[in-house]
């Protein structure tokens, strides 16, 4: 009897000890002003409308790359050198606007499309381009995914902003685009731009190691809409269950960086205790890189989940809490 009296002892030290832990996670935010970058400069309207009535908005590939090699000359005016844009991954190529966007008469490209880019959620889904402006001329570029939570403002994942894999932190500045194709015409088209003005995410994202802290991935962009029509703001579910059926959404980058996806199916709480069942898991729904940041939708188009990362066959997403909703209308 005295055992099993000390054995339940135990187990609740236990679990006090790790509900302590939780509650001693910094919760706190910060945020970081975006360099003030045009991208206005280089759009135009087209007179093409979709088949959804939006009016489609026509980028200047080489007016955008200057653009943003413009605003690195803003940022550090000493520097008389070259601009170079390269992607975060990759020292060794020069990188353009269009190189990000691919060919659609591509079959991998084709296999790769499974979801439109218009209709709800899709069309309030948008492709993020985030710029890193390092030393020596070095442009960084790294993309993601977000979704439209208010009229200012997307939510997506942390790491899609602040970079800790390299050790960047805040980004620079960037965009959000939406309904982003090729045009047969020339050039990109977009149903609406937004550029990036402040970005947010809490601390323990910040300052805990990578391993422990994809349970804190999540933050949001302030915005600057500066074409197209703006689409709806995705609901909400602040509580999110523990398992069920769920809906992935992104901007798949493994083929370019605009092809649209959807992978679907069950996920479960993680049970890993250093994350404190904050996360999903999945073997089921697949993600890839460019996906990161986009949401998870059950079957009544409510976000209860944002892609975080994925490793062994299995997906993890944060799952959706009112720490987490609450953090985007801040």
């Amino acid at each position: 009897m005295m055992k099993k009296l000390l054995l339940l002892v135990l187990l609740s030290f236990s679990f006090v000890g790790k509900e302590a832990e939780a509650l001693s996670i910094d919760e706190s935010f910060s945020q970081h002003e975006s360099e003030t970058i045009d991208f206005s400069k280089s759009v135009t309207k087209s007179k093409n409308m979709t088949r959804s009535g939006e009016q489609e908005i026509v980028i200047d590939g080489e007016k955008w790359d200057q653009t943003i090699k413009d605003a690195y000359k803003e940022k550090y005016p000493e520097y008389e050198g070259e601009v170079k844009i390269f992607d975060i991954n990759d020292d060794t190529k020069e990188i353009k606007f269009e190189d990000t966007v691919g060919e659609y008469e591509n079959p991998l490209t084709r296999v790769r499309v499974s979801a439109p880019v218009t209709g709800n959620p899709n069309s309030s889904i948008g492709k993020v381009q985030l710029y890193y402006f390092l030393s020596n001329g070095k442009v960084k570029m790294a993309s993601g995914t977000a979704f439209k939570v208010a009229n200012d403002r997307f939510a997506t994942a942390g790491h899609v902003f602040y970079d800790k894999e390299h050790g960047y932190g805040w980004a620079g500045s960037g965009s959000i685009l939406l309904g982003c194709k090729k045009s047969s015409t020339g050039g990109i088209t977009t149903t609406a731009l937004y550029g990036i003005t402040q970005q947010i995410t809490n601390n323990d994202w910040i300052q805990t190691p990578l391993h422990d802290a994809w349970r804190s991935d999540f933050g949001h962009l302030k915005v600057r809409h500066y074409a197209g029509t703006a689409p709806a703001n995705l609901k909400i579910q602040k509580n999110a269950p523990n398992s069920g059926y769920g809906m992935s959404y992104g901007y798949n980058g493994v083929v370019n960086q605009v092809t649209f996806s959807k992978s679907s199916g069950n996920m479960v709480s993680t049970k890993q205790p250093k994350w404190f069942g904050w996360l999903y898991e999945s073997s089921d729904i697949q993600i890839v890189g460019g996906m990161s940041g986009g949401p998870v939708m059950n079957a009544s188009n409510e976000v209860i989940g944002i892609n975080s990362n994925t490793g062994n066959g299995v997906s993890r997403f944060v799952k959706m809490q009112p720490r987490i909703a609450d953090s985007f209308f801040k």
